[in-house]
């Protein structure tokens, strides 16, 4: 009789785990950190513009932002800030308010 240890089939079992759990890890992580940033209209400024103010959802980690507005008959402004956990940060008033990039931070 022919003895089978060792082999393929233990290293392939292996190899299978080991794609498993850096699958599951990668579903694991933290969603992007756009998804808990949230512009929202505070109030009109005038018949084309209102004031906005953006919102962290993010229970425990900082959250660093840049926005980007216009406001009708302006130029378009750009800013950068950093967002606490659950933090409110008001903005001046514009038309529209674009999220262009948002990153967790690693303190």
């Amino acid at each position: 009789m022919k003895s089978t240890s060792g082999g393929a089939r233990p290293a392939a079992a292996g190899l299978l785990c080991f794609a498993l759990l850096a699958a599951t890890s990668a579903l694991a992580q933290e969603p992007e950190a756009a998804s808990y940033i949230v512009p929202t209209p505070d109030r009109q400024c005038d018949e084309f513009n209102r004031s906005w103010k953006v919102t962290s959802q993010h229970t425990y980690r900082s959250i660093k932002v840049v926005v980007r507005w216009t406001a009708v008959g302006a130029k378009q402004m750009q800013e950068e800030f950093i967002l606490a956990p659950g933090g409110t940060r008001a903005l001046g008033c514009a038309a529209n308010l674009e999220i262009v990039s948002a990153q967790i931070m690693d303190f």
